[in-house]
């Protein structure tokens, strides 16, 4: 569909799927092309800035720290907040719940991903995941309400261990935050707080798999000096409304149960190509599935020079956004396209205040204070907005010195 506008200079419309990371890098790109309008569609009027996410959860930071509005970042970008539904590739429009469609001559799938469970019993039901900020309200209204139900003797005691399963950068993240919030709440509740607990489950050999071994063995021994129960080799077989059940047969009881074991594609877009495992769609060297439908982020498919898949990072998916913006352009000069490579930019996670491990290169690999201040440089900078940056660096800054839960009045 080419659109028309004042100048009377058709331009090709280019409809990205999903406000995240891909996403917006693509839109950024493209934004004061001559050659393209840009049509944003996402179910939420904002882009969640989820490596932050687990710090909502654990009451260091306001949730309005990490949403950023989609209508104020790019006044060249229409925004459309709807629900896709069905894509019809043949004529070029996607079906929106709203009853309403939208044409496209381009379509960028950005769409993210969400939690996976493995087809596990009752972790669906009975454990919390963090993929939305909806989710990190429910686990933080977990974390502290919990204390107050126990205080009131409406909930045993035991309700105040808290069992987190995955040991990846987010389950070690979480674990390290939820430790310093149990730490923190006994000024309040001393009768009580002494005895809540925090067990982290990785079903593999050790903690952060993808990182070298020794920044794996400085989060399992900072953790453990944190008073975390770190335990590995320990797969979950089975939750309960009360527990989980584990492979070697025993069963740790907790009130607050949260899933951080993995993510896949949403299942919603398969019907378009060959997928691989984890639902991603396969794509081709410049991330096309076709000729007018591009693939970005978490929901491509798209293995390195060895052949390994791309991991479902945000730096991959802003990278792979600004590659298919380039493409975009190229075509449209009459160039030929170029085949998309990620530049490895580096790893880090961080356990606490003034605790992470960095990975740069094979050759530079750092903990410790210098690695959590290169984690906090690197988040302020990924940060869209001026606004939220200046604000979580003063929230980081005053929670550095005096450090108390952020409660809402439904907490």
């Amino acid at each position: 569909m080419l659109v028309e506008f004042g100048d009377k200079t058709p331009k090709r419309h280019v409809v990205i799927v999903g406000a995240g990371f891909g996403g917006l890098a693509c839109a950024k790109k493209l934004r004061r092309s001559p050659s393209f309008s840009v049509t944003l569609v996402d179910r939420n009027p904002y882009q969640l800035f989820s490596p932050l996410l687990y710090q909502v959860a654990t009451a260091s930071l306001p949730e309005d720290d990490i949403a950023f509005p989609v209508r104020t970042a790019y006044r060249e970008v229409q925004f459309v907040r709807a629900e896709v539904t069905n894509v019809d590739m043949q004529n070029k429009t996607l079906s929106l719940q709203n009853g309403k469609s939208l044409a496209y001559d381009d379509l960028v799938l950005a769409v993210g991903s969400e939690g996976a469970t493995f087809g596990i019993a009752g972790v669906a039901e009975h454990t919390l995941q963090m993929k939305s900020v909806q989710d990190a309200r429910e686990i933080r209204r977990s974390l502290l309400r919990t204390y107050e139900d126990v205080e009131d003797e409406i909930l045993p005691l035991e309700n105040l261990n808290v069992v987190i399963v995955g040991g990846g950068p987010t389950g070690v993240e979480l674990a390290g935050a939820i430790s310093e919030l149990q730490r923190e709440i006994r000024r309040e509740f001393e009768h009580i707080a002494p005895q809540a607990s925090v067990t982290l489950l990785e079903a593999g050999p050790r903690l952060l798999p993808s990182f070298h071994p020794r920044s794996s063995n400085y989060a399992n021994k900072t953790l453990r000096r944190m008073g975390v129960d770190v335990r590995v080799d320990a797969a979950v077989i089975e939750a309960t409304p009360r527990s989980l059940r584990l492979k070697d047969g025993s069963e740790i009881v907790a009130g607050t149960r949260i899933w951080a074991a993995g993510v896949v594609a949403p299942p919603t877009w398969t019907f378009l190509g060959d997928t691989d495992r984890a639902n991603r769609i396969k794509v081709d060297a410049h991330l096309r599935l076709n000729d007018s439908i591009w693939v970005v982020g978490d929901a491509a498919s798209f293995g390195d020079k060895t052949g390994r898949t791309l991991p479902m990072i945000a730096p991959v998916a802003i990278q792979q956004g600004k590659h298919v913006a380039r493409q975009l352009r190229r075509r449209e000069s009459k160039q030929a396209l170029e085949g998309f490579e990620y530049r490895d930019k580096g790893q880090m996670a961080t356990i606490g205040r003034r605790k992470a491990v960095v990975e740069i290169r094979s050759w530079l690999r750092f903990q410790g204070s210098l690695a959590w201040l290169t984690w906090l440089a690197l988040h302020l900078a990924y940060l869209s907005g001026g606004r939220n940056r200046t604000s979580i660096f003063a929230d980081w800054v005053w929670n550095y010195i005096v450090w108390t839960p952020r409660r809402t009045i439904t907490d």
